[in-house]
Order: structure tokens, then sequence, then C-alpha cells
């Protein structure tokens, strides 16, 4: 499944990651005995992006738009882990862009 990603020091959807949450509800959707667990990511070497409800606030703002697309919130589990699991470790911006992120798991319902 694909990550979601996020500007650094936001936790609003992006218009280009709103089509990957639609997919991944709509295979949820025809799949009602799959659920999900959302793992939130933040940039920890950027100041902005160094908030620690930052990664809870990503998880909450794709779990909210699972549910706004009639996902039932019991088939969606949460948690963080903010910087402690980057991708990608590097100090480029794209590597860095990459460590914002909800990472959406397959979980035993």
């Amino acid at each position: 499944m694909e990550n979601v990603q996020f500007e650094s020091g936001r936790a609003e959807i992006q218009a280009k990651c709103a089509d990957k949450i639609a997919k991944l509800a709509a295979w949820m959707n025809e799949n009602r005995q799959v659920a999900i667990a959302l793992d939130g990511h933040v940039d920890d070497t950027k100041a902005n992006d160094n908030d620690p409800t930052l990664g809870g606030r990503r998880v909450s703002a794709v779990r909210g738009a699972l549910i706004a697309a009639g996902i039932a919130p019991g088939r969606i589990s949460a948690g963080t882990f903010g910087a402690r699991e980057p991708v990608c470790r590097d100090a480029t911006d794209e590597c860095l862009a990459l460590n914002r992120r909800v990472e959406v798991l397959g979980a035993r319902p």
C-alpha cells in the first residue's frame, strides 16, 4: 500500500495524495474483511517538522478521510512513530519528503 506524503510541518492531505486515499477506501469497501493500521512519521531534521504531535495529526487526517469515504472506524488502527523510523537518511529535500508520511499497513481485523 502506498504511503501518504505531507508537506513539511503540515498535516493536511495534499491534493496529489487524495487519489491514493480514494483508491484505498474503494479497495477497503470491496474487501470488507480487511483492516489497516496507519503509522505517522515526521522529518526530524527540520525544526518546523519536529513537532511530537505532528505524526498523530497526520494519522488523524488520513483516518478521517477514510471514515468520510465510508470505512468503519473499527477497521482502522493508528500509531505514531515520529522520526524514529525514517525511510531515507540523506539530508536532501527529496529524501526528507519521503519521511513525512503516513504508512498504510495491513492489519488483522
